[in-house]
Parts: structure tokens; sequence; C-alpha cells
């Protein structure tokens, strides 16, 4: 989101400090590297290599008072892809894998009918935030329901993926209300919108910090 005044208010406060975590899970995710399993390298790699980037990309253009609203399509299409190598490492499920192939190739060719049908780039399009929440949740489900068939993991708290799962569930169901109900709230009030994404932004940070923990954690069975 653009700022128009010279102030930082607590909303933009907020979404400055998001890019904390997200370089502390990068960190993490460097040094420990070698030594995660591969699942876990997806997502060090996807957070250090293109979430990372993209962050900064886009909190330079908020500072510079430039929209940063056209980057969204690419984030999303980026973080769904990242994430649905990591479940595919996670799960080996044949069918799991064949559906999200076909579901992750769908959602791309809306995103880009969605972009092509666009008037403005730099106007929020909630509809693709909205599939890709239902995609993550959807896979965060297989994650839970494969670990409650299976009951081998006897230590939740030194398990990363349910660090992430658990990460992902909090924030993708809050980020689904936002995304439905954003653009209504811009109309009914603007500083009621600014909160609302403000508590996006602690979404944000508790993912992050889920990521950090997953990826510092050593797993055990």
């Amino acid at each position: 989101m653009d700022t128009t005044s010279t102030h930082l208010p607590l909303q933009q406060i907020l979404m400055r400090l998001t890019l904390l975590p997200v370089l502390a899970a990068s960190l993490i995710g460097l040094v420990r590297f070698r030594h995660l399993p591969p699942n876990l390298r997806y997502l060090a790699a996807g957070v250090g290599f293109f979430l990372l980037p993209m962050g900064l990309l886009g909190l330079l253009l908020l500072v510079l008072h430039r929209n940063n609203l056209f980057l969204m399509p690419i984030y999303t299409l980026g973080e769904l892809g990242i994430l649905a190598a990591v479940y595919h490492r996670t799960l080996h499920s044949v069918f799991f894998t064949r559906l999200m192939l076909w579901l992750t190739a769908g959602f791309a060719s809306y995103a880009v009918v969605d972009l092509l049908a666009a008037t403005m780039l730099t106007r929020f399009r909630p509809g693709q935030q909205v599939l890709q929440s239902v995609l993550i949740l959807a896979m965060v489900g297989f994650y839970f329901r494969q670990l409650l068939n299976e009951l081998q993991v006897k230590r939740l708290w030194q398990e990363p993926m349910f660090w992430v799962s658990a990460g992902l569930c909090i924030y993708f169901l809050g980020y689904l209300q936002i995304a439905l109900f954003s653009n209504y709230l811009l109309r009914y009030s603007r500083q009621l919108n600014m909160n609302i994404w403000a508590v996006h932004s602690l979404l944000f940070i508790v993912l992050y910090l889920c990521y950090c923990r997953a990826l510092w954690v050593s797993p055990k069975s």
C-alpha cells in the first residue's frame, strides 16, 4: 500500500517490521541448509531467494511512495509453487502430487487471464489471493489428515512441518477473510481497512516466526 503522509502510523510501522522475521528465516535457512531435510530445503531456498527479495522490493516501492500491488500476482504464484514443492516432499503422495500439479497449473492460468483482463495492475484484486488461500489451506489439510492417520510423530513441538502447517493455517485463515472483505471495508471505512491490514501484518509475522522455528528445530519422530 502507498503512504500519503510523512509520518508513520502504527499500520505502516507493522508493515515495515514484517521483513524482520522473513530475514531471520532466511538466515536460519542459510545456516542450517545442509542439515535440513529435502522438504525444508525447498522452504529455506524459497524464503531466501524469492520471498525475501520480493518483500524487499515491495518495501522499497513503499518507501518511495510507489504502488507495489503489481507485485502481488508474482508473489502469490511463487509462494504457492514453493509450498506445493514443500508438501510434495513431505507427504510422498502420488495423488497429492498429481492433484497439486493440476491445481497449480490451473491457478497460474487463472492468474494470467485475470491479469490480462485487468484494466489496472495497481489495484487490489482479491480473487487470486482467495484462491491461493484455499489451495494452501487444502495442502495443510492433507498434512494434518496424514498426521492424524499415521500417528508417527510423538512430539509435535519437535516436528518442523507441524510448525510450518500451524503457521500457514493461522495466517491463511485470517488472510482469506481479509481478501474476501477488503474492498468492501475500504469503501466502508478507510481507517478500519488500515486496521485490518495491520492485523494482516501481525498474522504475517506469526507465520514467519513459525517458519523460523521449523527451520531451527531438529526433526524427531
